[in-house]
């Protein structure tokens, strides 16, 4: 039977890293075919530009560091990048008190996340031997479980995990290869437009799932709900969470190296709850605000927007308590964000529910092409990482952010420097 489908390279996903992968095969002059269950590109980065004046980033939101590899994209782009400095201008509330700068509390209070900050930072000086979690590290620092709920907002759900189930071994690897830096951006016209210019003329076959990946000497047969497709090699980028579930059968199976690592990773929920206005209730340089309660991690998608409709507002949450919020009907975990918005931002008994005009729950633990947010590994599971990435007899090669081991997991451009990795691999 003679193939009529036949590609160099097939992709499965067009998240950032398939894209990425994509366009560097693409450029190179190789027949690609990117496959995408979903009815748009993006994977976990989705802009939506009907929410507000301005966009609002229902996935993935910000360029983490200076130097990451976004910012030449968004050059060439002709798009342009809002600073947002988070951690510096963080605002903490204490039990059911507004938000304050950090210079503004309590003594005790103010050395407490600092010396928090502090001791995540001199993770690498320390390097503890056998690898434990960043709960038992805070806690041989001589932190208490006050100190610790601290640490669970501010450094263990900004990795969508527990304190208890982040492997400092992984934490000190990131550390040591990073190379983006740590100042955050925007991208003033959101993620959909960068994504947009960069997918330009790429073959992408959406509304396609993938059921098999039939691999062997003879090349890859990439079975799909609408039909198969043959190629010499495959790139998957699909999270590592789809890939743990069994979404896609490998046959023969994938090697044991990569089954067991798949199955190291953990992925929890992720949830935004996000809040539009008719006006500002809150300061225009509130950037980042926490406290220890469920809807515990506030910014401002709109920041930096001047003159646009502004007054939006969102809450991030990961890991149990994404999980919690998730297990509300929606409305209710909305009025719950709303009730601990209005002590962070110390607005009495102004009735935030009727002054919003729009709002919605994201929950990216429902999303069947995602299964929660991003990937982390636990105490132990550190070479995980690069196993996961390493091809597979020269036929089968991964990307995607949980492969990022030589950079940042758990941001966009990890996820496109692994694509750019799996091209390379590929012989581009």
């Amino acid at each position: 039977m003679v193939a009529v489908n036949n590609y160099d390279v097939v992709i499965i996903g067009a998240g950032a890293a398939g894209l990425a992968a994509g366009r560097k095969l693409h450029d190179a002059g190789k027949k690609i075919l990117i496959v995408e269950a979903r009815d748009r590109i993006g994977g976990r980065v989705h802009t939506t530009y009907d929410f507000a004046d301005t966009p609002i980033e229902l996935g993935a939101e910000f360029i983490h560091g200076e130097n990451a590899a976004t910012h030449d994209l968004v050059k060439q782009a002709g798009l342009h990048t809002i600073p947002v400095d988070r951690y510096g201008k963080l605002r903490w509330a204490q039990y059911s008190r507004p938000a304050l700068p950090v210079n503004e509390l309590p003594a005790e209070l103010r050395a407490t996340i600092t010396g928090l900050f502090m001791h995540y930072r001199d993770l690498p000086k320390h390097a503890p031997q056998p690898d434990v979690s960043l709960g038992q590290y805070l806690r041989e620092r001589g932190w208490n479980e006050e100190a610790l709920k601290i640490a669970d907002v501010l450094l263990a759900q900004t990795c969508c995990a527990s304190l208890e189930a982040l492997s400092c071994a992984d934490l000190i690897r990131e550390m040591r290869v990073d190379h983006a830096g740590k100042q955050e951006f925007r991208i003033k016209e959101g993620y959909g437009e960068l994504l947009k210019w960069y997918s330009r003329d790429l073959p992408i076959q959406l509304n396609t799932s993938v059921r098999d990946v039939i691999w062997g000497e003879k090349g890859i047969t990439v079975v799909t709900t609408r039909e198969d497709y043959y190629a010499r090699q495959c790139i998957v980028t699909v999270p590592v969470s789809i890939l743990s579930r069994g979404s896609i059968r490998f046959n023969p199976p994938l090697s044991d190296d990569k089954q067991e690592a798949i199955a190291a990773f953990r992925t929890e929920p992720a949830t935004k709850l996000i809040y539009r206005f008719h006006e500002k209730f809150w300061d225009d340089d509130l950037t980042f605000m926490c406290h220890t309660g469920l809807a515990s991690r506030w910014w401002t998608p709109a920041y930096g927007h001047e003159g646009d409709n502004t007054a939006v507002i969102a809450c991030f949450a990961t890991a149990e308590k994404a999980q919690i919020l998730d297990e509300q009907e929606e409305n209710r975990a909305l009025t719950w964000g709303l009730t601990e918005l209005n002590w962070l931002l110390g607005t009495g008994e102004r009735d935030l529910r009727k002054a919003a005009i729009d709002s919605r729950r994201v929950s990216w633990g429902f999303d069947a092409y995602a299964r929660g947010g991003y990937a982390h590994l636990p105490p132990g599971e550190s070479p995980a990482r690069e196993v996961l990435a390493r091809p597979e007899e020269g036929l089968l090669f991964f990307a995607g952010e949980a492969t990022a081991y030589d950079t940042n997991p758990q941001t966009v451009h990890g996820a496109l420097e692994s694509g750019w990795r799996a091209a390379k691999e590929c012989g581009v």
